[in-house]
């Protein structure tokens, strides 16, 4: 349990957050309440792209891969290394293109490049994603409120949620930023105390090359996978390109980031393995957080709440203000739906019914694992039609609207049928390139038919 200090900082916390949002958000134009006027320099990038990617998916998610897999669930940060020096290049052509077209939603990129049903589909799985993360990081915040305090899961759930969707209706993007600021310290506080724990542990992991390879290949091939394509489509990295300065400002702040999030991946593996071995009948979604509740002394684990809890609530903002973005920006404006000056009052209107649904959501699915898998899978496969796009531009209508269509039902209809699992990221990817064949294929005979029209 937690001392009055340690309410009282949790407390502070929160005060401080709604205080930046209010205060973020009074006289702001369109352009800095949803892209923070395209001006972010190196350590307002740096520190929100690195605190946006440390959120439930990363401390919940894989430490419980750990705990369940060992060594082997390093596999998902071998992939991201290899996935996160691509995107350096890749990133550098789409911040180009986002600054003379003015995108703000990743879908932009596909309403662009492919027209709008493209974009509509993307837009639709952006939209999925987004939403489940902000559901996963919910669930994750009300995990860690209900571990250590007398307070309910259920009112956890609500409290979580209604403290990010207050200073994200104020603020906006520029609040995200702001707010990431103290959150990347929050990390940064959390980075210490990882280090504390595995120094006064009595458990030293020890760490055996051959332990990457003692689990199953299909497990070890959904991590490489899942880490590797993931950047190529989170829409909250992508907002962030299009939000900073300049391409010097992007090369520094995405070598930054990543420098720090392979850190601390490395860190949150090694206190896996000791949570592992002290604490071997503990439930895996929740392996970090009783990990810090039974191994630091009393006061740090009262700390280590707010730090946790800082870390899960910068992802979620960032993920319902990129979903409440797609909704409007990507459906209703484009559709015709919505008028242009009306923008921000639907956005904030957006969010409240987001929140509203997230909170819903979390009260009914409580497991952190499945929950991140099933998102992971359409984020992975939405990866690697961006990849395929980049390297070949000039690929057909059919095979994009194919390949997002499959990618949907690589993930649903599995779920649905064999269960959520590891497996799903094999299935979608799968079905992806089934549908960019099948493009292929309709092109092919669709083209002709076309010009016989157009001859006769």
């Amino acid at each position: 349990m937690l001392t009055n200090v340690d309410y009282l900082l949790i407390a502070f916390y929160f005060v401080v957050i709604l205080i930046i949002g209010l205060l973020t958000g009074r006289r702001q134009e369109r352009e800095d309440y949803l892209i923070a006027n395209r001006k972010l320099n190196s350590i307002q990038a740096t520190s929100t792209i690195f605190s946006s990617r440390i959120g439930a998916a990363i401390l919940l998610t894989y430490t419980a891969l750990v705990y369940l897999y060992g060594l082997g669930a390093l596999w998902y940060f071998i992939g991201a290394v290899f996935g996160l020096f691509v995107f350096y290049f890749f990133g550098k052509k789409i911040k180009k293109l986002a600054d003379e077209q003015k995108f703000y939603p990743l879908p932009d990129y596909f309403f662009f490049l492919k027209g709008r049903f493209a974009g509509y589909l993307a837009t639709l799985i952006v939209i999925i994603i987004m939403f489940g993360w902000v559901v996963l990081n919910f669930i994750a915040g009300a995990k860690l409120v209900a571990e250590y305090t007398p307070i309910s899961y259920e009112l956890s759930v609500v409290l979580v949620g209604f403290v990010i969707m207050a200073y994200l209706v104020a603020g906006g993007f520029s609040a995200v930023v702001k707010t990431d600021l103290i959150q990347t310290i929050g990390i940064f506080l959390l980075f210490i105390l990882m280090i504390y724990l595995l120094i006064v542990s009595p458990t030293k992991p020890s760490i055996v090359i051959m332990d990457l390879f003692d689990i199953p290949v299909n497990e070890m091939v959904s991590f490489f996978l899942a880490g590797f394509f993931i950047p190529m489509a989170s829409p909250e990295l992508w907002q962030r390109v299009y939000a900073i300065k300049d391409q010097k400002h992007f090369k520094r702040s995405l070598f930054l980031s990543s420098v720090f999030y392979l850190i601390i991946g490395f860190i949150l593996m090694m206190i896996g393995l000791v949570i592992r071995v002290d604490l071997p009948e503990i439930e895996a979604g929740t392996s970090l957080i009783v990990g810090f509740s039974k191994l630091l002394p009393v006061g740090l684990a009262g700390l280590s709440v707010v730090i946790i809890y800082s870390a899960v609530s910068s992802s979620a903002d960032t993920y319902l203000f990129t979903t409440a973005a797609s909704v409007t920006q990507d459906f209703l404006q484009k559709s015709g739906i919505l008028r242009k000056e009306r923008l921000f009052l639907m956005m904030r209107i957006c969010m409240v019914i987001l929140m509203l649904l997230g909170v819903t959501m979390a009260l009914v699915l409580k497991d952190i694992v499945d929950t991140t898998f099933f998102f992971v899978s359409l984020t992975m496969s939405l990866g690697f039609l961006v990849l395929v796009l980049w390297v070949y531009p000039d690929l057909n209508k059919h095979s994009v609207n194919f390949s997002i269509f499959f990618c949907l039902v690589g993930v649903i209809v599995p779920a649905i049928i064999f269960g959520i699992s590891t497996s799903l990221i094999i299935y979608a990817w799968g079905l992806c390139i089934v549908g960019l064949l099948a493009g292929i294929v309709v092109n092919y005979f669709v083209k002709p038919s076309k010009l016989r029209i157009g001859s006769g």
